[in-house]
């Protein structure tokens, strides 16, 4: 029985130390402004309610593409495709969309997907676009569809990209009290410690993001380093776990009930771009999604999974400005 004590203390110890660490770990590196680390490259752009960072790439002058990233990423993950756009005719704007990246952060409970596209037609807006092509990656999907029927008219083609979006309606349904993992997650004493060591945990930043690769080659040590700059910003954890908690607990349908109402608007090109393999939106998703857009292609890259704008760069490049010139020579 002495030894199982002795066992136990030693166990709750150690566990104890590691979240003492990583503690202290994320006090001490979450201790800057967007304005102090954020790349010079960019800059922030007001839009309806919040200041947006935005990263450019070509002449003005030309047709305009807009980025939108998934989830834990920002514009700087879009550097190779900007490159390729910008090279290629096109001016690339890439957005950083809250709660990632280096824009102000909004109230939690305004990061749904209506939200988010007010404030992308806030910037394009604020650029003087008149018409745009829009690129949307997973996470980001919601709020790219959501800003083509908020603005069709002005939308020259979409190019979705494994995009994480459900444009089926909810059934009815009486509301029901709070499960016991809300109810843990409600306490941000407790919530932030798990958070630390888990999503915010620098340690494992390669690790989450191998998760939706097919090959973990292309999650690089500088991809890493990339990812993480964001991180640094003070309160980054406590702020993505209140936004978490919206996002598990309190989701909505509204992209899915406005698609039913307004999709006969998407009249645009509509190019679905899926990695074949992809395990976190699965080609029957990509499918789902094809049949309610009937106005949209499908096409895959090979070999790669959820995110092939770093997975297979060149030749997600390659289909992308081919999709372009399409839509140009129409």
């Amino acid at each position: 029985m002495k030894f199982i004590r002795y066992f136990v203390l030693f166990v709750s110890l150690v566990i104890f130390s590691i979240f003492a660490f990583y503690a202290s770990l994320r006090f001490y590196r979450e201790s800057f402004t967007p304005e102090e680390i954020a790349p010079k490259t960019g800059r922030w752009i007001q839009s309806y309610d919040v200041n947006i960072y935005i990263q450019e790439m070509g002449d003005p002058k030309n047709p305009a593409v807009v980025l939108i990233h998934g989830m834990g990423s920002w514009s700087e993950l879009w550097r190779e495709t900007m490159v390729a756009l910008s090279q290629n005719g096109y001016y690339a704007i890439a957005i950083d969309l809250p709660p990632f990246g280096f824009s102000e952060r909004p109230k939690p409970t305004e990061l749904k997907s209506i939200q988010q596209a007010k404030r992308i037609v806030s910037v394009i807006d604020a650029l003087g676009l008149q018409n745009v092509h829009l690129l949307g990656h997973s996470f980001g999907g919601g709020a790219t569809l959501h800003t083509a029927l908020l603005i069709p008219n002005r939308i020259l083609s979409l190019q979705l990209v494994d995009i994480a979006v459900n444009l089926e309606e909810k059934k009815e349904s009486i509301p029901s009290e709070p499960n016991r993992f809300e109810t843990f997650w409600n306490f941000p004493l407790l919530r932030n410690r798990l958070l630390e060591v888990t999503a915010t945990n620098p340690h494992l930043t390669k690790v989450f993001f191998s998760q939706f690769v097919h090959s973990s080659d292309c999650i690089t040590e500088e991809k890493v380093k990339v990812i993480q700059m964001p991180m640094r910003i003070k309160g980054t954890t406590s702020f993505l776990g209140d936004w978490l908690g919206e996002f598990l607990f309190h989701s909505d349908d509204l992209l899915a009930k406005d698609t039913r109402l307004y999709g006969k608007n998407l009249t645009m090109p509509i190019d679905l771009i899926w990695g074949d393999l992809d395990t976190v939106t699965p080609i029957a998703d990509a499918e789902k999604i094809k049949s309610i857009l009937t106005n949209s292609r499908l096409h895959f890259i090979q070999g790669v999974g959820h995110i092939p704008q770093l997975e297979s760069p060149e030749n997600f490049n390659k289909l992308l400005l081919k999709n372009l010139k399409e839509v140009e020579s129409r």
